[in-house]
């Protein structure tokens, strides 16, 4: 105020222009005497609360300090080390943390500043807050380094079971346990880093399971079982890798392993099924032209082979732990292949006979004259085995031959009148040995009879 006052008198004397807005010495002591004034009123009323002002602070002091003793409670019971934490969760933990310490800090700071001001000795330890806050940080650069590796695992977890490939799945899991040897040693320290390193070797440990799980053995039926043994809530059409992982595959192993080891034993029955049903629904008779009246069939040994081949497999079936499944599926095949043994038991014996004796009746007319009533018999027997051949020509696939109607009662017919004609012919050959002498080295061929549709030949030259 002396030196702007000295300041205004030096440019009065100097006849200085003053401008209009210029303040004026006098109106600026008075506003500093007002000031002056006001500040002795503030100062004595603050003066006078000084007492209570400090003993709010003192107040506030220990809501503060109980604050970051009840932090400190807080922390040590539920900082993230549990290594089985899901590391989301672990870092919103640290987060919420972070926020109480940084609230703190700024309601310690507002203490100690007011407790500065009023002249008061601190109380709180400035330092009281910092470990906290280091293990903070610590975690945080844990987890953080650790959510790289879950959120892998995790999208792992979100493959399709139908997408899956073991292989893949196995190369990514040693993928990721190998990066964790990149991560500093401090960090293994922590359960977290343990649990995840133990995580992904039980994963790769049952990755045979995954592998089996996926192979062609298993149908819908062993899933259903599969998801009622695990007492699952999962949707097959939805499941994912992550359904099978959380099943806790090492508890539930032996579970697991049952139903592979059931699915693959019922897996050979069913492909043993598949290639009997796909043999004997493609099969077809191998027929050759007999003298232009008809084709007959040859092949027996092959085909009696294969039906006692498959027969027998169909019974030993029936001792596998597996074979319930496939009974009636089974069952009905062997019905099959029994019904075209009989039939082709019969059938065989018709043929052979049916050759034997055409070549007698049709090659000689003096038989037909000789025994009139047999040769009329096989005249009729002989018209409907070329109509069952012609059939048979037809269609040799041999489920559609054994499907004619009538057949069994037909053949048994067959041979049965064959039978009755060619025993009345081995009569008639028996009495002509006894009449002529010179017969006596003329064989019966009614237990000679081959297959051989060409064997008429010789029987005829008998004649």
């Amino acid at each position: 105020m002396t030196l702007f006052g000295s300041g205004q008198q030096l440019l009065t004397r100097q006849r200085f222009q003053f401008p209009s807005d210029w303040l004026d010495q006098d109106m600026v002591e008075g506003e500093w005497a007002a000031f002056n004034e006001i500040l002795k009123r503030k100062s004595d009323s603050l003066a006078s609360q000084i007492p209570a002002l400090q003993a709010k602070i003192m107040e506030e002091e220990k809501v503060v300090d109980q604050k970051i003793k009840n932090l400190a409670a807080d922390w040590s019971n539920e900082k993230p080390l549990s290594g089985g934490m899901k590391f989301n969760a672990a870092l919103e933990t640290l987060k919420i943390f972070e926020g109480r310490v940084g609230r703190l800090k700024g309601e310690y700071e507002r203490v100690r500043a007011a407790k500065e001001a009023l002249d008061l000795q601190q109380g709180i330890p400035e330092n009281h807050l910092a470990p906290i806050e280091e293990e903070i940080q610590d975690l945080n650069g844990v987890w953080n380094e650790l959510s790289v590796p879950w959120k892998q695992i995790d999208t792992l977890k979100e493959t399709m079971w139908t997408a899956i490939v073991p292989r893949k799945i196995r190369h990514s899991l040693e993928e990721l346990l190998n990066g964790l040897k990149n991560l500093p040693n401090r960090m293994r320290s922590y359960a977290a880093f343990t649990h995840l390193q133990n995580t992904l070797k039980a994963y790769l440990k049952y990755n045979t399971i995954i592998m089996d799980l996926r192979s062609e053995a298993l149908r819908e039926r062993h899933w259903k079982d599969l998801k009622k043994r695990l007492n699952a809530g999962w949707v097959f059409q939805e499941l994912t890798l992550g359904n099978i992982w959380d099943s806790d595959l090492q508890k539930h192993e032996d579970i697991f392993k049952e139903i592979i080891l059931t699915a693959q034993g019922e897996l050979a029955l069913e492909e043993f099924l598949k290639s009997v049903k796909d043999f004997w629904q493609t099969f077809q008779l191998d027929l050759v032209p007999y003298q232009n009246k008809c084709r007959l069939i040859r092949g027996w040994d092959d085909l009696f082979a294969k039906l006692g081949e498959h027969l027998n497999s169909l019974s030993a079936m029936k001792a596998s732990p597996y074979y319930k499944v496939f009974e009636e599926e089974a069952g009905g095949w062997e019905d099959k292949l029994n019904r075209i043994r009989d039939t082709f038991d019969v059938w065989i014996d018709v043929q052979r006979r049916w050759v034997y004796l055409e070549g007698i009746f049709s090659g000689s007319s003096d038989i037909n004259a000789l025994l009139p009533q047999e040769s009329s018999r096989f005249k009729s027997i002989n018209t409907e085995f070329i109509n069952l051949m012609k059939k048979v020509s037809k269609s040799q696939l041999i489920l559609d031959v054994i499907n004619i109607e009538g057949l069994q009662r037909s053949l048994e017919r067959l041979a049965d009148l064959l039978t009755k004609i060619q025993k009345a012919l081995g009569d008639y050959l028996e009495k002509q040995r006894a009449a002529f002498p010179r017969f006596y080295f003329v064989g019966d061929e009614v237990n000679q009879i081959n297959t051989n549709p060409t064997s008429s030949g010789s029987v005829r030259n008998h004649w």
